[in-house]
């Protein structure tokens, strides 16, 4: 029998032959086109002795062009009578050139050191990498286009220093994002989502990744400080494409993959489900003899042991998972108009049943240079999502008997997999007999005007005004299951809309003194509002299935609700950039934000920030260093803020109620205050230190960058808990601080070059210290240490997200001095304190769980005549999590005691099998502890293969270029975590990660 991991390696062996077949094919026909006019030749650095790999080399005035292999070697097929050639790379002088009669040519490429500066997005302007100050990570989108990415969240796990990207493992549903760590306890950590220059307020992962042209992620207060309001949490500027050559481009991309489990949790199987039936038997002091087995099982059990029939949760809960995705664009520019126009389908359908997601996206981005001064655009999207359906139950499956009953034999799901123990309920159950429809829509836009204001050199104004309109609706729909008396019909239906603007008015002016001196500056005046409504109906006890959710009046019992909310924002900024001889830069920003979430005293504050760098590889002391191609130093500090909270939480809030007044006699509707205001809310604001070293060594074979931080968040947003005596449960207030620093290195390397192969690098590593400084300052028992708040599990001085428990010491074997009410087999706790009793006072804090420690990844990619390969593996270490599952004594039937619920096989303790890890299951855990387990992993997240058609060969089809690409997605992970992901979650019951091989095609027109 093929073992799983080579039987699932099948098709992607099956997938590569196609690619290798196709590079044959390829090769072939090549060799029989009609020798029309091939230009070959070859590209090289100015000083000739290093090949450019990767150089555009495009007919002029046309699309049709290719690019130079790792030897800098290309072949172009062009019409006869074509005369110029455009060789152009990024950091070098485009050249065009003459080929007249010519058909060998070699190119030498001048190096353009302002070229060479990549142009950063900083917020509300660009600047070259070289003037950078804060710290901005810019991602590379050409290296995740080869992968089956169907959100941005997917495409830049683990790939960027300091920032966590996660997946939840479902198709659509977005995972979490933290830049540099947790810095609030209750106030929210997601970072702020600028697309196109103005705010965004919808998840990332609604935007289509084939549409980005490039992400900056702000991470330090000094590069964030220019969006105060939010920035707490860092920022990512995302900016959509838009048309580059002067002819249009039509590109098509489209992959298509299936998916299966990277892992399953290991379950009872039937013998060991038997096994553990009997000696649970053995615990309670019943008979348990083997030959009996049929007595001891629930009658419905007897029937499938007897028939050998056997249901396995996992196989039970699965469907056949798909994705597709399927873009197209068309771009292009003329002399005053750029444009972008795409449209894109993706459908996906997950690891667990009815678990789908399909998705709708269309963009189109124009611009318009009206005259010599003045400029307008319109960048817009429109956004379909369809998350219908109602999946499986997985975390019912973990408590289903491998003998149970799923369906009758009419097709009919069970309510219970046991009938005659009804605690196990089918994990089908309510995907049969729930109808949902669940879809999101979402346009976004952003129209702004620029103008280049005449006889004033260097003095620019911009106008943005950008509608963000989103409306979602989750309908449910119950049917009566007919083969059950209690049971009745029920529907539902939420109905929520957003609307929300931003309109900014931006002036800038920039101004070169000399050749000594360069001064850039900008001004700002915004305003934004966002407006929610939602509703919800449902309705119990439906006279008819026919009509469903569209007539709740039909209902025995309705209830009904609904909400509204506004808040508004306004925000000023200043910003200085000053550059003095090029090398030594400094950059000042202001920005005062005012929200109407907070107390009217308190709606207002002001971040500032500055940042100083130098570009010391540019003193004369450091010619002499000749392998040091570049070095720059970065020091900056600044003050950024968090308004994460709802509308109105200074305020206080009202409800009603009915009281009753006499013996039975009439009710009357009364109004208390259901939430006490607090005057005094603010700000969170956090204060940020960044020292960074960026360089470049050996000529530029080795880059990167280190950086260390140190980020202080004060004045807290925290829900606190109020006395009884008070009459309210809790109330939004500012208190406490955090702590949060850490350690980024980010490597690139060229580690082989030859004429022919390329062999590059790219490396991240990341560590992560956060830690609560203080909360309330109380000292209730007087020990001279401020008191921790053990029912938020915070701790003064440790990380704010931690696990708080006993510690495992064991289980009592039968030699052992073992305490009274324990018996052999039984788990030993450690007493901490050694006073001899074990209370909560042995509590202790047993790991991090919120992030990792340290994360580091590594991606390698080898490049090779046509064929182009990348490797990436990423990896978290440092953290834990508990998994209650491995407690093979929790949940057991009622009716039938001794039948095994819990189906997880961690095994268990007897006196012929002494585990020093698992209990008898006799024990009860009488302290409610948790079973922990590392979370650490290394998995071999992205591997692609992809195959450029020789640029001849895609002439003559009449293709600007093509790409064959076949990849595999969470292909390996090495991990001692019992449940199904350590990363996509710490629970028992998180989703399955799923193992994707995929088969893509990219071309161009």
């Amino acid at each position: 029998m093929i073992p799983k991991p080579l039987k699932f390696m099948k098709p992607l062996c099956s997938s590569l032959v196609l690619v290798f077949l196709a590079a044959a094919s390829g090769a072939a026909a090549v060799k029989h086109l009609p020798p029309d006019r091939i230009i070959r030749g070859t590209v090289v650095d100015a000083s000739g002795s290093e090949p450019l790999p990767g150089v555009n080399v495009l007919l002029k005035g046309t699309t049709q062009g290719t690019t130079t292999d790792a030897s800098g070697a290309f072949d172009l097929r062009i019409p006869d009578g074509s005369s110029t050639l455009v060789f152009s790379f990024v950091g070098y002088i485009s050249q065009e050139v003459e080929i007249n009669n010519q058909t060998d040519l070699e190119i030498s490429l001048q190096a353009d050191q302002k070229a060479l500066d990549e142009v950063i997005v900083v917020g509300y302007g660009s600047q070259s990498k070289r003037n950078v100050t804060g710290s901005i990570s810019k991602i590379d989108m050409k290296q995740t286009e080869n992968l089956p990415n169907t959100n941005i969240s997917q495409a830049l796990r683990g790939r960027v220093a300091g920032v966590q990207f996660t997946d939840s493992g479902r198709p659509g549903q977005g995972g979490t994002i933290l830049i540099r760590g947790p810095r609030s306890l209750s106030g929210g950590n997601n970072p702020l989502i600028i697309l196109d220059g103005t705010m965004f307020n919808g998840s990332i992962n609604y935007l289509n990744p084939n549409d980005i042209e490039s992400m900056e992620i702000l991470k330090d207060a000094s590069a964030a400080a220019i969006y105060g309001s939010r920035a707490a949490n860092g920022v990512i500027l995302i900016t959509s494409k838009k048309g580059k050559t002067e002819k249009p481009t039509i590109q098509f991309n489209t992959f298509f993959g299936f998916s299966d489990w990277s892992k399953k949790v290991k379950l009872l199987s039937p013998e060991r489900y038997i096994e553990k039936t009997l000696e649970m038997r053995r615990q309670l002091g019943l008979e348990a003899d083997p030959s009996k087995i049929t007595s001891y099982l629930a009658p419905s059990e007897v029937s499938n042991y007897e028939n050998g029939k056997i249901t396995d949760p996992w196989k039970g809960i699965s469907q056949q998972s798909r994705t597709s995705s399927y873009d197209l664009s068309i771009s292009g520019r003329t002399e005053r108009t750029n444009y972008y126009l795409s449209a894109s389908i993706t459908d996906e359908s997950g690891l667990i049943h009815n678990d789908i997601h399909r998705r709708l996206s269309v963009r189109s981005n124009i611009e318009n240079k009206v005259t010599d001064w003045l400029t307008v655009g319109l960048n817009a999207s429109f956004l379909k999502r369809d998350l219908s359906g109602r999946e499986a139950d997985i975390a019912q499956a973990y408590y289903n008997s491998p003998y149970g009953t799923w369906y009758y034999e009419d097709g009919h799901p069970t309510r219970w997999s046991v009938a005659e123990d009804q605690v196990s309920a089918n994990p089908m159950y309510n995907s049969f007999f729930t109808t949902n429809e669940e879809v999101y829509y979402n346009v976004f836009s952003n129209f702004y005007t620029v103008v280049d204001v005449p006889f004033i050199k260097g003095l620019s104004y911009r106008l943005n005004y950008s509608p963000n309109f989103r409306t979602d609706h989750n309908y449910n729909f119950t049917r009566q299951d007919i083969l059950r008396a209690d049971n009745h019909t029920s529907a539902s239906k939420f109905n929520r809309k957003d609307f929300d603007w931003v309109i900014e008015n931006i002036l800038t002016y920039s101004k070169q003194i000399n050749n000594n001196h360069a001064l850039d500056i900008t001004l700002l005046y915004g305003r934004n509002h966002l407006g929610v409504e939602a509703t919800t109906a449902t309705a119990t006890q439906l006279s008819s299935d026919a009509l469903g959710w569209n007539n709740l009046g039909l209902g025995g019992i309705l209830t009904n609700s609904s909400s509204a909310s506004e808040q508004d924002g306004v925000s000023s900024m200043f910003r200085v950039n000053y550059r003095l001889r090029d090398k030594y830069l400094l950059t000042v920003t202001m920005r005062r934000d005012g929200s109407s979430v907070f107390a009217s005293e308190n709606k207002y504050a002001t971040f500032p920030s500055a940042s100083l760098a130098w570009i010391a590889s540019d003193e004369r002391f450091m010619e002499q260093l000749s392998f040091i191609d570049m070095l720059k130093i970065r020091l900056s500090y600044g003050a950024v803020g968090n308004q994460a909270i709802s509308p109105y939480q200074s305020l206080s809030v009202s409800g009603i109620t009915r009281y009753v007044f006499g013996d039975g006699g009439p009710t009357s509707i009364g109004i208390f205050t259901t939430r006490m205001a607090n005057s005094s809310l603010k700000w969170e604001t956090t204060y940020s230190a960044n020292a960074a070293i960026d360089f470049d060594l050996f000529k530029n074979r080795l880059g990167g960058t280190i950086e260390l931080y140190n980020m202080n968040t004060r004045d807290l947003l925290v829900q606190r808990s109020l006395p009884v005596m008070t009459g309210f449960t809790s109330v939004w207030t500012n208190l406490g601080a955090t702590n949060n620093r850490g350690l980024e290195i980010t490597l690139n390397t060229i580690n082989l070059k030859t004429n022919k192969f390329q062999w590059s690098s790219n490396l991240m590593f990341s560590a992560n210290r956060n830690k609560i400084v203080h909360l309330y300052r109380s000292d209730t028992d007087g020990d001279g240490k401020e008191d921790d708040d053990l029912g938020n599990r915070w701790f003064i001085g440790k990380p704010m997200h931690i696990a708080y428990d006993y510690v495992f010491d064991g289980i009592y074997q039968e030699e052992d001095e073992i305490p009274n009410g324990f018996k052999p087999g039984f788990v030993r706790l450690k007493d901490l304190n050694g006073d001899g009793k074990l209370d909560a006072q042995d509590r202790t804090i047993m790991g991090q769980t919120g992030q990792p420690l340290y994360r580091w990844g590594i991606t390698n990619n080898l490049d090779y005549g046509q064929f182009s390969l990348s490797i990436f593996i990423n990896a978290m270490q440092g953290w834990t999590g508990g998994f209650n599952r491995a407690d093979p004594n929790s949940n057991f039937g009622s009716n039938y005691p001794a039948r095994p619920l819990n189906q997880f096989d961690n095994g268990w303790w007897t006196p012929a099998n002494r585990s020093n890890t698992s209990p008898s299951l006799g024990y009860n855990n009488p302290y409610q502890h948790n079973y922990y387990f590392s979370r650490n992993f290394i998995r071999i997240q992205d591997v692609s293969l992809a195959y450029h058609l020789p640029s001849q060969l895609a002439t003559r089809i009449k293709l600007a270029n093509m790409k064959i690409i076949v990849s595999g997605k969470n292909l390996l992970t090495f991990d001692k975590w019992p449940g199904t992901d350590p990363e996509s979650g710490g629970s028992a019951t998180g989703f399955p990660m799923p193992r994707t091989v995929a088969i893509g095609l990219n071309t161009s027109f």
